[in-house]
This record gives structure tokens, C-alpha cells and sequence, in this order.
């Protein structure tokens, strides 16, 4: 039996790398595409030259199946839909907020038929149900151990099965997973294919500053930490300077107060750890998965990793 995400995305095996900003630029997301699963750009809230410069150039690395994420809560968000349109990129992952809501099915419409895919970025059993029926092909999970921005507090595994019955459509684990076991965990708990962010970025092809690289090989189980929680602005990363700064903040201020402070200190902060390596004063996002990242490789090195021989021989994915 073929794997219908396979089919339908056109790729090789159910392996997607989720959208990372400053991380999964069009040389990562390439190498995972070339790789045979999916790659990803996470350019969503790029402006719009940079987010065009990008589909550009993946263009030049690779004649495989790729993506990009799309934030329908950002200003420019109908700018960079009519750049994905135009350049006819083939998947599109969409993201959104409650307060966009009543808007999704407009860019669901759109990009439908443009003959674009559209997987829906969801952390509840609620948000699926509304990505669903805005028209999305497939729905891809994020649970609350995930890395970056959560939106949710319910843990991956717990969340993939009620996801899966409370859906048609089908079902993308992407957080919890590591390793083929995490894979194959995936599978029998209902997921038809698997989005990997945290393990790609340890890449050889995945850009981020070597002290990204270094501090995620050396952290252990336990050294992620959730900021922003209390503010409705989640993020989990390694436990630094500036996460006690917002832990602190969390403590002595609430509502718009603490918003406005810990915006203020955030500001930038993903740029400051991706790009200038700064450990202490950037957003080191990355999942609880962390005590399992333990070697820099390829992507496609990775990907083989994930799907075992006998996970793919099982599965004969493409079919």
C-alpha cells in the first residue's frame, strides 16, 4: 500500500523538514528534497525580497518537490501569497492565529487552485478541525515538546492519535521524533508521514552558527526550557541568559506589561543565535528530542537514518 503524503507531495520517502527561520533557507531545503523527502524554506517572516530571493534560488538547487511556509497573521502576508502564486511553488505549510481564522479559506482557495498543496500547522485538536475545513490537504501536528514557537499544551504522542480521529484528512507528526523510533512511533499512532525541524539542524547543509550546532550537541534531556508561556507567546529552547531574563519578567509582570517586556528583550534574538552564534542573548530554539541529537551529518544521511530498511521496505512508500 503506497504512502498517500509520498504520492501526493511526489517525493520518495514520508520524511518533511520543517520551516525554521534563519535555519531551513533554500540550501537545507534543497538538500532534504534532493534527498527524497520534503524540504521546507522557512522564510514566512521574511520581507518580501528576501522571500522571493529564495524561491529563486531553490529553484537553481533543485528539480524536486519543495516548500515554503506561509503566516496569515504577518502585515504582508496577500504580498508573499501572490509571490508563491507567481513562481507556482508546489507546498505550502499555513500557519495562522484564531483572529485569522475566517481568512484562511481565502488563501486555502487561492492556492488551491493554483495547484499548490496546503498542509495546515496545527497544536490542537480544534485547529485541526478548522484548518480542515478551510481546505487544507493535510494537517501537520506540533506538540507542546516541540522546538520554537508552541502554540499548544498537549505533548506530541498524546496529540497525534485524538488529531487522527477527529480528522479525514491525513495526519504529519511534526515534533517528538528523533529517530527511526520515533518514526515508526509516529506511524502506529495514525501519521502518515513525519516532519523533522530540531535533527536538521545539526545538517551539514543547515547554516546556522557552529555555537548553535556545538550547544544543541551538547545539551542533555531536561535543558529546553518554555518562555512566554504566561503572554500567549510560547517558545522552547535551550535554557540561556535570556530565557531566565523572560522566566524573570514572567514572574514579576503579567498581561500587556510583561508582553511589552518581553518583546522588547526577544526582539531579534532568533537572528542573534542563528546568525551571530550568540548563546546567551539569542533564541536558541530547539525540542525536547534534544538529548538524542548527538552527531553532525547530511541531510540525506539523516533522512536514511529515519526510515529504516524495514520501515521502508513495509511501507513501500512510493508504491
Amino acid at each position: 500500500m503506497s504512502n498517500i503524503v509520498c504520492k501526493r507531495l511526489g517525493i520518495e520517502v514520508p520524511i518533511l523538514q520543517g520551516p525554521m527561520a534563519w535555519a531551513s533557507n533554500s540550501v537545507l531545503s534543497a538538500a532534504v528534497s534532493n534527498a527524497g523527502g520534503l524540504g521546507i524554506m522557512g522564510i514566512g517572516f521574511s520581507p518580501a525580497g528576501i522571500f522571493q530571493s529564495e524561491i529563486t534560488r531553490i529553484k537553481t538547487l533543485t528539480e524536486k518537490p519543495f516548500g515554503c511556509n506561509l503566516i496569515t497573521a504577518v502585515p504582508d502576508a496577500n504580498e508573499l501569497l501572490e509571490i508563491i502564486l507567481k513562481e507556482h511553488v508546489p507546498v505550502v505549510e499555513l500557519e495562522t492565529t484564531p483572529a485569522f481564522y475566517e481568512s484562511l479559506s481565502g488563501f486555502t482557495t487561492k492556492l488551491k487552485a493554483n495547484g499548490t498543496i496546503v498542509i495546515g500547522k496545527v497544536s490542537s485538536v480544534h485547529e485541526a478541525l478548522v484548518l480542515e475545513k478551510a481546505g487544507c490537504d493535510f494537517i501537520s501536528v506540533k506538540g507542546a515538546d516541540g522546538g520554537g514557537h508552541i502554540y499548544g499544551y498537549t505533548g506530541t504522542f498524546s496529540l497525534i492519535p485524538q488529531v487522527v480521529d477527529s480528522v479525514s484528512i491525513p495526519v504529519i507528526n511534526s515534533s517528538g521524533v528523533g529517530d527511526a523510533r520515533g518514526v515508526a512511533a509516529s506511524f502506529a499512532l495514525g501519521a502518515s508521514a513525519v516532519e523533522i525541524g530540531s535533527r536538521f539542524l545539526l545538517a551539514d547543509e543547515c547554516q546556522i552558527h557552529s555555537n548553535y550546532k556545538k550547544a544543541i550537541l551538547e545539551a542533555k534531556e531536561g535543558d529546553t526550557v518554555l518562555t512566554g508561556a504566561s503572554v500567549n507567546d510560547a517558545v522552547r529552547g535551550l535554557r540561556n541568559s535570556l530565557a531566565d531574563k523572560v522566566l524573570g519578567i514572567e514572574k514579576q509582570f503579567n498581561g500587556e506589561e510583561a508582553a511589552g517586556r518581553i518583546q522588547k528583550i526577544c526582539s531579534g534574538s532568533l537572528r542573534k543565535a542563528a546568525v551571530d552564534g550568540d548563546m546567551e542573548n539569542g533564541s536558541v530554539v530547539v525540542g525536547q528530542i534534544v538529548g538524542l541529537l548527538n552527531k553532525k551529518q547530511t541531510a540525506r544521511e539523516i533522512i536514511d537514518e529515519l526510515i529504516s530498511p524495514s520501515l521502508r521496505e513495509s511501507s513501500n512508500f512510493m508504491g
